[in-house]
């Protein structure tokens, strides 16, 4: 249900506010492209959430202080992501719409309905990879939906167990392969330093950047339609290594064989596992609940076609129809500058959609963790933008997990369990294969 929230603003959280920093120049002082008048731009911005802000949220944070320093209020409206996707054409019909929107996928189903912001913001200022995939966007020069926050994949380490292996982590500039990943895995397993050499979610979005590294991926484009390329040479190749890495026990097998539930995070807060390919996501609580091993942020693996991640996350749009279109405008224009973006970051503790800005921790031990993680933003391969735009989840999804799964138990050759996911595919998409 949507509910709505007056949000005062008092002289007291100006005043706290104000202390963090001003509206600074814009990120790129050219990031406008069309001057919205601040004059005219004045009233209540409606904003359209999926969740409740906590005390504290760092968009909420700075909603206010924008509110705050331009006079003018902001009301939250706050309806669950599921709920968006009916009610939102119903909205747009009636004429009542949010003035902006936090979302992940509207913009993506309802690109008609939506505000080119590239008329105001220039989209040269913003990471074109997050650009590309927070808008779900890869064939137009639209801009509908600006990066807000993002995560990626990475790969977290055991400092302290590498240290007793005698390994040398790699670094931005000298990135270890796959097979160099495997080796060290094998050595910190044989040290006793862990359990584990290396662990992996058991998520295909995890398993796919070993696929894309070595130039593989689901489809690839075949005219105006894709082509089912899951069962490609090089991807059974990938499979059969990672089949070959569990049956090794340098993996705990039953987490990619399906015989356990068990989240190998866990395993790797206990100190069980040398290396974790996982996510951004789990940096901050990996800070808080890590205290009797050092750990870190290495960069991701290059196989033989280069490297891999992948980015998700959700972006800022304005409907078209909006009642004070042009005052979201207004205060997108606003915290796209450097120190108010800066200024969120520093709230959000999150990864920047935006170049030249970053968040800056005080501990140089995080802050070169982050500088890592910013860097993997680099690293998003073509391969999985055109997967991407292909939709192919919306035919099949959990069945490839489910393939490679079958694969890595031994219930299927890396060939079959490909093969007959691919097939599957080709047929229900009507792609070729």
């Amino acid at each position: 249900m949507k509910k709505a929230i007056s949000l005062a603003l008092t002289a007291a959280m100006a005043l706290s506010l104000a202390a963090c920093g001003g509206s600074g120049s814009t990120a790129s002082s050219a990031a406008s492209t069309e001057t919205v008048d601040p004059s005219t731009a004045s009233g209540t911005l409606k904003v359209m959430l999926s969740e409740e802000p906590t005390e504290g949220d760092a968009f909420s944070t700075v909603l206010h202080k924008w509110a705050e320093e331009t006079g003018n209020e902001v009301e939250i409206m706050v309806i669950p992501y599921d709920d968006q996707l009916t009610k939102f054409p119903l909205m747009a019909k009636n004429k009542d719409l949010p003035d902006l929107i936090s979302t992940t996928r509207l913009t993506h189903l309802y690109p008609d309905e939506f505000t080119d912001l590239s008329e105001y913001i220039d989209p040269a200022i913003f990471d074109q990879n997050a650009l590309q995939i927070i808008s779900q966007d890869y064939t137009s020069d639209r801009a509908i939906c600006l990066p807000q926050q993002f995560t990626i994949t990475n790969v977290f380490y055991n400092k302290t167990a590498f240290e007793a292996a005698g390994i040398e982590a790699p670094t931005v500039d000298d990135r270890w392969t796959m097979d160099e990943v495997y080796d060290a895995a094998r050595k910190l397993q044989e040290s006793g330093a862990v359990k584990y050499g290396m662990a992996m979610d058991a998520s295909r979005a995890r398993y796919d950047n070993l696929m894309y590294m070595n130039g593989g991926s689901l489809v690839e484009k075949d005219g105006d339609s894709f082509k089912v390329t899951v069962d490609s040479e090089q991807n059974i190749a990938t499979l059969q290594t990672f089949i070959d890495a569990n049956n090794e026990g340098i993996l705990p097998k039953a987490i990619w064989a399906g015989g356990s539930s068990d989240n190998p995070g866990d395993y790797f807060k206990n100190g069980d596992v040398g290396i974790y390919f996982s996510g951004s996501w789990n940096y901050n609580t990996f800070r808080s609940d890590i205290t009797s091993f050092e750990f870190g942020v290495m960069p991701s693996p290059v196989g033989s076609e280069g490297g891999s991640a992948i980015l998700g996350g959700a972006g800022l749009a304005v409907p078209a129809e909006a009642a004070h279109r042009d005052l979201a405008v207004n205060f997108l224009q606003w915290f796209y500058t450097e120190d108010n973006f800066a200024y969120y970051l520093s709230l959000d503790k999150g990864l920047s959609g935006v170049k030249n800005v970053s968040y800056q921790p005080d501990d140089p031990v995080i802050a070169a963790d982050y500088a890592v993680l910013q860097a993997e933003t680099e690293q998003v391969s073509e391969r999985f933008k055109v997967d991407e735009s292909s939709e192919w989840r919306n035919y099949y999804d959990n069945e490839y997990r489910d393939a490679l799964k079958q694969a890595v138990n031994g219930d299927l050759t890396a060939e079959a369990a490909l093969n007959e996911f691919g097939t599957a595919l080709a047929e229900k998409a009507g792609w070729a294969h």
